[in-house]
């Protein structure tokens, strides 16, 4: 039996293993070698001595602060702006102004869990694993540069607390698809993507006419809109519009068209470039969406709800009628069944109480 935090066990052989990092691969990801002896003091020894041997990193002394823009640097050219943008705000906003001046070395366990806690008081759990998800690519891209030999990985945070977020109940569905089909104009088309194929808000914005295949009856997800922050200080506007890929490669997809919506579509039908929700080549984006939907809720007599609140009334609408749970996840662009069922399936009471009057039959 392994002994907490000390990386030794017992063998069956009755010999005394253990285990000490020797170096770090490409990726971050530690690589072992093993120690043995016939006894457990003996054994603590020979690590100690082992550990001892290891030279020391070669830069040992390089500021956190240098570090994070370094780290930055890399990540530029692979990864998404709007993920970009992320990292840099969480970097500037939150890691450099506390670490402000100090060295690598200052990055311990102990520092870093005094500065969550500290994080923790003003900022919301999900912030907060934001942050430290960062900061754990961050020293792990050290480990791989050599500016830190070793850290231990096990940081306390806060644990996100799943929030349901409200999904229109059947009355409230009803009501706001009645008002669709008794007003519906080209921009209302977002609402029923969500709402009957649960189509993100970003994803939405970014369609063009392109994406619509009227031959198989398919929508073609492959891009997402975002507004995100201006880095550009020669420009006016302290914010831009991203077209970029969507969240993640899952999220990249083809969506059977119920066939209702194909044929409102086909009413509709613009040229390939065209945006999906104007028929012309000027965009919506999703802040202005938003408070169009706002309206929309409005002058149908509901109370006012987030859009994404569509997606998931579409994933509790689909598990209620008996929806292959595989497909749902699929065409919700997820990256597994289990993701799908804990945060987007929010039964209703009458629905539990439906299923559970079924065993009704066995008495």
């Amino acid at each position: 039996m392994s002994r907490r935090g000390e990386n030794i066990r017992k063998r069956t052989d009755g010999r005394w293993e253990g285990r000490y990092i020797e170096k770090y691969d490409i990726n971050g990801k530690a690589c072992y070698r093993s120690v043995y002896s016939s006894s457990y003091t003996e054994l603590k020894h020979k690590l100690k001595e082992y550990k001892n041997k290891k030279t020391k990193p070669i830069k040992y002394n390089i500021g956190i602060e240098s570090l994070c823009n370094e780290w930055l640097l890399s990540k530029e050219i692979i990864i998404k702006q709007s993920t970009y943008m992320n990292y840099h705000t969480v970097i500037n906003n939150h890691i450099i102004p506390y670490f402000k001046n100090k060295k690598v070395k200052c990055l311990t366990n102990e520092s870093i869990d005094l500065f969550i806690a500290e994080k923790a008081i003003c900022l919301s759990e999900k912030t907060v694993h934001d942050i430290v998800t960062v900061l754990k690519q961050i020293i792990r891209y050290a480990q791989t540069k050599q500016y830190i030999e070793y850290f231990d990985f096990n940081i306390n945070q806060p644990k996100i607390q799943n929030k349901d977020l409200p999904v229109l109940n059947k009355y409230e569905h009803s009501k706001l698809i009645s008002y669709i089909q008794l007003t519906f104009d080209i921009n209302k088309i977002g609402v029923l993507f969500s709402l009957f194929m649960g189509i993100r808000l970003g994803e939405i914005c970014a369609l063009k006419w392109e994406d619509v295949n009227f031959e198989t009856g398919t929508l073609r997800i492959n891009k997402t809109m975002q507004r995100i922050k201006n880095l550009d200080t020669n420009s006016e506007n302290k914010t831009k519009i991203v077209i970029d890929k969507p969240k993640s490669q899952k999220s990249i997809r083809n969506i059977p068209i119920p066939s209702f919506i194909l044929e409102l579509l086909k009413d509709y039908k613009s040229e390939e470039n065209n945006y999906l929700l104007t028929g012309t080549k000027n965009y919506i984006e999703p802040r202005v969406y938003q408070e169009m939907f706002k309206k929309y809720l409005k002058q149908a007599g509901i109370e006012n709800i987030n859009f994404h609140a569509l997606r998931h009334t579409f994933a509790t609408r689909a598990i209620e009628n008996e929806f292959d749970v595989k497909s749902l996840s699929e065409i919700l662009g997820h990256s597994s069944v289990k993701f799908t069922l804990e945060k987007y399936v929010h039964p209703s009471y009458e629905h539990k109480k439906m299923n559970m009057e079924k065993l009704s039959a066995y008495y």
